[in-house]
């Protein structure tokens, strides 16, 4: 019976306690979310959420309320359509991709104004807001066309 128990043991254990840990690490790997916000998914036509998508194009109404953290802190993480959205002054946006050019985190982004320089806070890299000057690692950030017209804000995907 002991043979048979420890036998139990020695094969049951290793994998229960993998299961435990590979849990833990899998929680401990996630790329984090303090700096995002989602206003939802646009719902094609309907403006519930603030915007709206068509193909390549979003539509963005500045006055609504999911996106008051862009008009407060002059940019924002618009995890739902995956970019950045800087805004430059009253009239004029900038569009960027949330993907880092280093390792692709899309979620732990902070905003440099003094330096202007978006940083990703997965391994601090920084990348400037000028969509040609590359960043710390992995080049530059990928920029998007904008327009304002009459507080909504078009970006087009390229």
């Amino acid at each position: 019976m002991k043979n048979k128990r420890r036998e139990f043991l020695t094969n049951v254990c290793p994998t229960v306690a993998l299961a435990f840990v590979g849990v833990t690490m899998l929680e401990a790997c996630s790329s984090g979310g303090e700096d995002t916000i989602d206003p939802g998914n646009g719902g094609g036509n309907n403006n519930t959420n603030g915007y709206t998508v068509s193909g390549n194009t979003v539509v963005i109404d500045l006055n609504h309320s999911a996106f008051s953290t862009l008009n407060s802190n002059g940019w924002m993480n618009f995890t739902a359509q995956k970019m950045l959205l800087l805004k430059i002054d009253s009239s004029t946006y900038r569009a960027f991709t949330n993907s880092c050019p280093h390792q692709g985190v899309r979620t732990n982004w902070t905003y440099n104004s003094s330096q202007d320089k978006f940083k990703c806070g997965q391994h601090n890299n920084s990348y400037p807001t000028d969509c040609t000057t590359s960043g710390t690692a992995g080049g530059a950030l990928k920029c998007f066309t904008t327009s304002y017209s009459g507080g909504k804000l078009t970006v087009t995907a390229s």
